[in-house]
Formats: structure tokens, sequence, C-alpha cells
């Protein structure tokens, strides 16, 4: 049995979701919600947007869980040339378009932050499904100067609704960011590996000894849960599933980038 980390807080931790749950609701009957996929009033996120959801179709990559090309089978031709990853594995709920990519616009850039624990829902629903093997639940972090901009941080949001609905241990300060690095937005795979090398860094009293799910809100390259992933290894990790809630389709048109 795993010691429980420090600093992690309850283990059954639901309630704290139904009580944040409660108090939307309450702000719900004075300024009615409104979805974040297509921003009709009534939902936070609504039916039609979650049924418009461009989940990845299997079969999938049993370790980056990109669709496997016809004829393959177990891993995919990327991650079989790439055998020295320091994560587990990796899962995403859907792809990066639609009603989703504007859900987490919403979420980042325009402080929506109330979204997230309906967005998290779709991560532990997908966590459920992969029976992905975890005791702490890590964000990926932003940096200090990234997160005084921003305020807050969208990974951690998601990653403390899908911890609390999961009844899993969440660890905000599992990972820390000592590094800060340029937008990885619009950069090639190789520039994203780049930029990311030498980010972050595991907290070991945290997470030594503990199988960790990492969570991010978009994975491209899948460049930066790599390195934070390296970091959490470091820092004694048993395992580390990535888990995030989109992906864009970067893979499927450029075969050779990192996953």
């Amino acid at each position: 049995m795993v010691a429980v980390p420090h600093r992690l807080g309850s283990t059954r931790p639901h309630w704290r979701y139904t009580v944040r749950q409660a108090a939307w609701a309450a702000v719900d009957l004075i300024f009615p919600p409104r979805c974040g996929g297509c921003e009709k009033i009534g939902h936070r996120y609504c039916p039609n947007c979650l049924t418009s959801l461009q989940y990845l179709p299997p079969p999938l990559c049993e370790h980056c869980g990109d669709p496997l090309a016809r004829g393959e089978a177990g891993r995919c031709a990327a991650c079989r040339r790439k055998s020295d990853s320091a994560l587990t594995g990796t899962r995403s709920v859907a792809f990066f378009e639609g009603p989703l990519q504007h859900a987490l616009h919403r979420l980042k850039y325009k402080r929506d932050i109330i979204l997230a624990d309906s967005l998290a829902r779709l991560l532990h629903a997908a966590w459920q499904t992969q029976a992905l093997p975890g005791e702490v639940v890590v964000p990926v972090p932003l940096s200090p100067q990234r997160l005084r901009e921003r305020g807050y941080n969208q990974a951690g949001l998601l990653a403390r609704g899908f911890a609390e609905l999961a009844g899993l241990q969440y660890a905000l300060d599992g990972a820390a960011r000592v590094r800060h690095t340029v937008s990885q937005v619009g950069l090639t795979a190789e520039q994203r590996c780049a930029n990311v090398v030498g980010a972050f860094e595991g907290r070991p009293r945290v997470v030594a000894g503990c199988a960790v799910i990492l969570v991010d809100d978009v994975r491209t390259t899948g460049a930066t849960l790599e390195a934070c992933a390296e970091a959490l290894r470091a820092a004694g990790a048993a395992s580390v599933w990535g888990l995030t809630l989109a992906r864009t389709r970067w893979s499927q048109s450029n075969s050779s980038v990192p996953r």
C-alpha cells in the first residue's frame, strides 16, 4: 500500500465537487449559464455539444492512444520508433475541434472557470472507460509568470474536478514549471520538444512511489506531457499516464512528429 502523499487532502473528495456544484447552481439562478460549446443559454455544456464530440476512433495505439493506421496493431509506428518514453501511456477524450475547442478556448482565455467542472466529467468518463491506474492526479503546471498573467491554471481546474469525481488524490504541487517557456502554439514538433526541455521539476515528497495521472487540456505532439512525465519519473513516480481532454489531429497529418 502506497502511503498517502503529503498535502493531498481527502481520498474521497467527491463531496467537494458536489458542494461546488450546489454553489454554481445558486449562481445560475441569478446568471443563467451559457453553453461553453455553442453559447446557448441553459447549460454549462449542453447535450447537443456532448453528442457532437469527435471521439478518437478505435483501434487505438496502446501507448499514445492515437487511432491506428489500417493494418497496425498494438503500438503505432511512431511509438515503436520511440521506445524510451517516460509516459506509461496517454489517452485523450476527443479531437480538438468544434464545440469542444470552443469550450476550451472559453476556459483558457475567457475566464469561464466554472466550465472546468462540466468538462472534468468528460475526463472522468474516459478514465473509467480506459481503466487507467492512478493514485495521484497532477496537472501540467504553468510558469509563475504565466500564472500571474492568466490568474489560474486551466489544467489545474480540470484536474481538480476529475480527481474529485474519481476519488483520487489531487496534487496541485506535484510538479512545478521551473523555467518559463514561450507558447507552444505555432512551433514545429522539434521546436516544441526543445522548448520544454528541463522546464519541469517533480516533487518527490508528493509523487515518489505513486501511480500518477498527469492532466492537461490539449495534446498536440505530446512534448509537454513527455517533459513533465520525465520530471515526475525523476522524482520517483512509479508510473505516469497522460490524460487530456482534447487531442489535435497533428499526428494524422504528419506521422513523423513525436507523441
